[in-house]
């Protein structure tokens, strides 16, 4: 296999384990936090992000690895088609009419 292939694989899993990791935090932060709607949980939420990322290993909760898989699809999808749609720059050399002018 390419090591050019692999070193491109992993760096476009980073971004995606990282935020996937970070949504089952918040997930777990949300999950624990006491109140009925959003009013009442959404300062109490604040101060248990502290709690939740104090222990490094991620919430085996299902409903937090869900949220936490779906926010990493979620990047890996977008980082496609930005990729995807990125435009191919001439570097060094003029773009349109300014390129003909004098």
């Amino acid at each position: 296999m390419d090591t050019q292939k692999v070193k491109k694989g992993i760096l476009f899993a980073i971004p995606t384990i990282m935020f996937g990791y970070a949504g089952d935090k918040l997930a777990f932060a949300w999950r624990i936090t006491e109140g009925t709607n959003i009013s009442e949980k959404l300062f109490p939420f604040f101060t248990n992000l502290g709690v939740s990322f104090a222990n490094p290993a991620p919430s085996l909760h299902p409903i937090d690895l869900f949220i936490g898989l779906a926010l990493g699809i979620l990047i890996q999808v977008i980082m496609h088609f930005k990729r995807k749609n990125a435009k191919k720059f001439r570097h060094g050399e003029e773009y349109g009419a300014a390129r003909w002018s004098a």
